[in-house]
């Protein structure tokens, strides 16, 4: 008899913790802004998370505040968020910069590639040295991360190519035109590009640098004000608990209905091969990894882009992370 009693109360110890950070029925949901890019993957788990209630599910109620990501990590700093989509690098400069942030959950990996024509000579990121090159601006993530890729590789990015900086738009353009013999891409571009038999991916950023540093690059966390985790807990784990949540379901597949709907809109996907590769990607491109072990790999990356001068030195950079 002892015994039973002793196993029912394990378990409705278990289902109260489970249900702890919940919303009771008629709860009053707690508001909060949330700045995100307004499309990609961001701007996709933000509308997820919306449309199944995830939040709801933890006594809040998100206002996605939908801009670029640049306003995104501005909107923080500001005081008109709560909550922002930020690179780890974003983090930093804010920290440098004055604004105190922590990051609290992980939401994509980079999804950036070196992408050539596919009848380039090309083996490695090494043969394009002396080659022209189109990347993105020196303030972006993108660029940092292939920065970090080319030091492995013991090249300097700005010294030993022709780079060629641009938007988006202009980086297809120029390879398209066969001005520069690879650029650097993002998802669901790369995808779009491999689809049509006309390019290829010369080099992973993802793979290469979990090879390198033991886990992939986070292109986007959900960053939040020091001051903010530290008086509001409960806000931090109710957020985190909503995109954990999210990540499940597309770690799981149990969004592709939802993604089908959004295509176009998030990721401008169309004709059903597309659509079918770009759920693949998806799945594949949000992190799922915390933790230790995790925050030193990131760390590593952070401290490679400290020495090319990309970063300012903050100190201890575990003191940006919230495990």
């Amino acid at each position: 008899m002892r015994k039973k009693l002793f196993l029912l109360f394990v378990a409705t110890s278990m289902l109260s913790i489970e249900a702890a950070p919940r919303a009771m029925a008629g709860q009053a949901l707690q508001p909060v802004n949330v700045a995100t890019a307004a499309s990609g993957q961001s701007g996709y788990i933000a509308a997820l998370i919306e449309n199944r209630g995830l939040d709801v599910k933890y006594g809040i109620k998100i206002t996605n505040m939908m801009m670029d990501f640049t306003e995104a990590a501005n909107a923080i700093k500001l005081g008109r968020a709560q909550a922002s989509a930020m690179q780890p690098s974003t983090a930093v400069n804010l920290v440098k910069s004055g604004t105190d942030i922590r990051l609290i959950t992980p939401q994509i990996w980079s999804g950036n590639s070196w992408v050539v024509k596919k009848d380039a000579p090309y083996k490695t990121f090494v043969d394009l040295k002396g080659k022209k090159i189109g990347n993105f601006a020196r303030v972006t993530g993108a660029f940092f991360f292939s920065a970090v890729i080319a030091k492995e590789h013991k090249l300097d990015l700005e010294k030993d190519f022709q780079m060629i900086p641009a938007d988006t738009g202009a980086l297809l353009a120029l390879l398209e035109r066969g001005d520069v013999e690879a650029i650097n891409m993002f998802e669901p571009h790369v995808t779009r590009m491999v689809l049509s038999g006309r390019y290829r991916v010369l080099v992973d950023f993802d793979i290469a640098l979990e090879e390198i540093f033991g886990a992939p690059p986070l292109k986007s966390t959900v960053g939040m004000l020091k001051e903010t985790v530290e008086k509001q807990p409960a806000l931090v784990k109710a957020i985190r608990g909503a995109y954990i949540d999210a990540v499940k379901l597309i770690k799981s597949g149990q969004d592709e209905e939802f993604f089908r709907s959004k295509a176009k809109e998030f990721f401008n996907l169309s004709n059903p091969e597309e659509v079918a590769a770009g759920i693949k990607v998806n799945k594949e491109n949000f992190a799922d990894k915390w933790g230790d072990s995790f925050f030193q790999s990131q760390n590593k990356i952070l401290q490679s882009g400290i020495g090319l001068g990309l970063l300012p030195n903050i100190g201890d950079l575990n003191n940006i992370w919230i495990k």
